[in-house]
């Protein structure tokens, strides 16, 4: 009897480990368990809005009851309205031109109807270089995005990315300085995109020390006459030194480089006063904002003066 006991002593805790086993299996086949499909959603609000003007593929979500995603496989696509746009049996869709069609989705007895928006965009305005200093407010990112007449496009489904997000941080359709540095912000539209080459300066009294890897910006207010220079350590790899306007954009300081090679870089609008530099800097190379005395000598010019010292000495 003591050695049964022992028997069925070591053979409780096994069955019990069985049972355990069974419980979860049961547990884990009823939670993973799905349901057949109960409901169709297409776009946003059962609306989908396609810029694209190359074919696109419709997506579709497919739930079961208790809402657990389900494969897409086998829905089907048909075009229910009068306005003839390209539409396959899969979902893949052409809009030729700006319209609403209505399309019907299905999937066994499950129908689903769906408002089309075609608004293809064939171009997108916008992009381009964006220098910050910190403690800016946000900076509106402008687009605009037409179509092959060159009218405005809307509505829109658009998708805003920013390559560095420790440099700047989004803020809906604007962005903000965080850290100095450079990085792309991207805007992207049907197939396009717009691009923005973004500089974050930190500010700072004097760009004499500026060490590798700096980008320093220093306000400057200059009377007729006035001048201000500062020295540049000399440097293998490329510097931009540039003027950032202040509140006036025509009343800003003018811009020279001394003992540096350096390419102008001018405003399309005023082609003949550089507003910025990319050099190589020489031994004894100093940056030179001045009013010229007999401009505009009754105002003060104001703006920035921003530097970027290469990353390699």
């Amino acid at each position: 009897m003591a050695e049964d006991s022992v028997l069925e002593g070591e053979v409780r805790p096994v069955a019990g480990y069985r049972r355990c086993i069974w419980m979860a299996s049961v547990l884990l086949t009823l939670t993973g368990c799905k349901g057949p499909p109960a409901r169709l959603v297409v776009g946003f609000g059962d609306t989908v809005v396609v810029n694209q003007v190359r074919p696109v593929q419709l997506s579709v979500q497919v739930f079961d009851g208790a809402g657990h995603v389900l494969s897409d496989t086998g829905i089907r696509f048909e075009l229910i309205s009068e306005m003839s746009i390209p539409v396959s049996r899969n979902g893949v869709v052409t809009c030729p031109r700006a319209g609403d069609a209505m399309l019907r989705a299905s999937l066994g007895p499950l129908l689903q109807t769906v408002l089309l928006r075609c608004r293809p965009v064939h171009d997108l305005l916008g992009g381009g270089p964006v220098n910050l200093v910190m403690g800016d407010p946000p900076y509106d990112l402008w687009f605009e995005a037409v179509d092959a007449a060159g009218q405005r496009m809307r509505p829109l489904t658009a998708v805003l990315t920013v390559d560095d997000t420790m440099v700047v941080t989004r803020e809906g359709w604007r962005i903000r300085a965080r850290a100095p540095g450079t990085t792309g912000v991207d805007v992207w539209v049907g197939d396009g995109s717009a691009h923005w080459y973004v500089q974050v300066f930190e500010p700072a009294a004097t760009f004499d020390s500026i060490r590798v890897g700096q980008h320093l910006a220093v306000p400057v207010r200059l009377a007729a006459g006035e001048q201000r220079s500062w020295q540049i350590p000399a440097s293998r790899k490329e510097f931009g030194v540039q003027i950032l306007p202040g509140g006036d954009t025509l009343r800003v300081p003018r811009l020279a480089v001394m003992g540096a090679n350096c390419m102008s870089r001018k405003p399309w609008d005023m082609p003949r006063i550089p507003w910025g530099y990319t050099c190589l800097a020489w031994d004894g190379a100093a940056v030179i904002v001045y009013h010229p005395r007999n401009v505009d000598p009754a105002r003060e010019w104001s703006g920035t003066v921003a530097v970027a010292r290469g990353e390699r000495p």
